[in-house]
């Protein structure tokens, strides 16, 4: 039998050593003491001077749930104004209809990007992103994309070459 891994993690904290102390202190939630590295004197502004220090941590106790794909719809603000909230909630509707709501999970995103073109999508595993989607597309995605993992070709964004760098 292998054995597992041990559930520990680690927290960083970035400064000279001369900045740093060790606290130990009391967990609210589990009533476990636990070790603390704070930093001491002026704050750094985001830079990374000195030395990283790490601390072990117990790992959290909760499991993730696995599903086929994940779907993430833009909200920002753009976004909004044009109907992701409706682009949404149609999705919801046609994975419910196709009792397809444990296998896709749906969530809406602050920002993605591209925001003229939206509402946006993404559908991952694939990474297939939708642009300028409106309610009426989501029996298609539901339908070609989710149930059968192809993609809605006149729907998806094509992909641009990345830029090369020196």
């Amino acid at each position: 039998m292998i054995p597992s891994p041990p559930r520990t993690w680690y927290i960083a904290v970035i400064g000279n050593d001369s900045q740093l102390s060790e606290e130990s202190r009391v967990c609210p939630h589990s009533g476990l003491e636990t070790g603390w590295i704070i930093a001491k004197g002026k704050k750094s502004r985001g830079k990374q001077n000195g030395a990283m220090a790490l601390l072990e941590r117990e790992k959290p106790a909760v499991r993730v749930r696995d599903y086929d794909s994940h779907v993430l719809v833009c909200k920002g603000s753009d976004c909004k104004k044009r109907g992701s909230k409706e682009v949404r909630k149609a999705l919801k509707g046609e994975l419910r209809a196709a009792g397809m709501n444990g296998d896709v999970r749906v969530d809406s995103v602050e920002c993605l990007g591209l925001c003229k073109h939206g509402p946006n999508a993404i559908v991952y595993p694939s990474g297939t992103w939708y642009l300028g989607l409106i309610g009426a597309d989501a029996p298609e995605i539901v339908g070609k994309h989710l149930k059968t993992g192809e993609p809605v070709e006149h729907l998806a964004a094509e992909f641009r070459p990345r830029k090369k760098t020196k």
